[in-house]
């Protein structure tokens, strides 16, 4: 069984772990089409900038990113100048015409929406609750873990149930909103040292059929330390080993989760799902021919297939449309290093088949070193980069 297939038959078989090394798919070659030529559904639509943070005595990094409604936007931000720093949460609730900037109390990691009452941030020590599309936030406790594990990410089912991760094996359950967590026993049974593994990303399918996905990496730590953009050469040298990659799968809401365990060689960083749809992005290792690749799942058959990956391309996150198609945020590596302290530009492509894809028009002031999407509904696009840029689809 190759790996392209793990993730979606973790749904229909999660036991039948694999059984061959990961291979190489071909992947078609040709270039995604300039946006001047784009005749698809989308064509003559731009991506408009709505927000850029161009203080210059202000840094900004932006942490996370999401859109409850069509015309409501947060993002999470970390503001910094030669004295001093603020955090705080940036809200829309006119399509970003304009912009209310909301002090937070602490650094905040990423953002989770679930509707516009019910907004979470997951900050260094705390979680954060805004049932005011994020014009206020209350403070809720996270779950109680060694400093090294606290999450990075929660994920919210509904307005109860929910769940957070990050750092280490286990992951843990809420079923009243945050008030208490548990930790999910499977989770805690896994056996891979705590230190070396991250759970990246989950997704729902429906109400009872959902998935998470991680990684297990010796190296995690020494990547942490030296980067690829600090140490070059070794970057580029370092002998290319499989990892570890984790998935759990439930079939039951979240009441018991079932763990897969495999070795290949990228990372999972983002999982999306829609219906019987779904999309999985892999990142790889500088010394990799490619820094990322994009997988189409079929839950209903089981059946995947890589459909995305270019040399120049970091692909970081991605959303299904409707008719099948998808949209992907890419951020334009630079030389032949992808972690790299010079931001690179914005690319959005989509796809109405998953084969043929096209190139749209993005405002030449968006980069970033990692990029954001959100589809809170039909024709309601927004695109965000760590950098501190907002945009919208017009």
């Amino acid at each position: 069984m190759l790996r392209r297939r793990f993730l979606p038959l973790c749904l229909a078989a999660p036991a039948a772990a694999f059984q061959a090394p990961p291979r190489l798919q071909p992947v078609p070659a040709e270039e995604p089409s300039p946006a001047s030529r784009d005749s698809g559904p989308l064509a003559g639509r731009r991506w408009k900038l709505h927000y850029l943070q161009d203080d210059d005595r202000w840094s900004a990094f932006l942490a996370g990113f999401c859109s409850p409604s069509a015309e409501r936007a947060v993002a999470a931000l970390w503001l910094e100048s030669e004295s001093r720093a603020r955090f705080a949460a940036l809200v829309s609730r006119d399509s970003g015409a304009s912009w209310k900037e909301v002090p937070l109390a602490e650094k905040p990691l990423s953002l989770f929406a679930l509707d516009d009452n019910h907004i979470w941030a997951v900050g260094e020590k705390s979680l954060w609750i805004s049932k005011e599309s994020g014009y206020s936030w209350n403070k809720i406790q996270p779950p109680k873990t060694p400093r090294r594990n606290r999450p990075h990410q929660v994920f919210f089912l509904t307005p109860s149930r929910g769940w957070a991760f990050g750092s280490g094996n286990t992951f843990h359950s809420t079923a009243d909103g945050g008030a208490t967590w548990k930790p999910v026993p499977e989770s805690q049974a896994v056996q891979l040292k705590d230190g070396n593994t991250v759970w990246t990303s989950m997704a729902f399918i429906d109400s009872r059929h959902g998935l998470i996905a991680g990684f297990s990496d010796p190296r995690l730590h020494e990547e942490e330390r030296f980067p690829g953009w600090m140490l070059p050469e070794r970057a580029s040298r370092r002998k290319l080993l499989p990892i570890t990659t984790l998935a759990a799968e439930t079939r039951d809401g979240g009441a018991s989760w079932k763990v897969s365990v495999t070795s290949a060689f990228g990372r999972v960083s983002r999982l999306r799902a829609a219906g019987n749809r779904g999309l999985a992005i892999y990142h790889y290792s500088e010394n990799f021919p490619f820094p990322s690749e994009v997988f189409s799942l079929d839950f209903l058959t089981g059946a995947s297939r890589p459909i995305f990956r270019r040399r120049d391309l970091w692909v970081h996150d991605a959303v299904l449309l409707p008719g099948g198609g998808a949209m992907l945020a890419a951020i334009q590596t630079a030389g032949g290093l992808r972690s790299t302290p010079v931001p690179g530009k914005l690319r959005v492509l989509y796809s109405a088949d998953l084969e043929k894809w096209a190139e749209m028009a993005v405002d030449y002031r968006a980069e970033g070193h990692a990029a954001f999407l959100a589809s809170p509904a039909p024709g309601a696009l927004w695109a965000a980069t760590d950098a501190g840029c907002i945009l919208r689809l017009v």
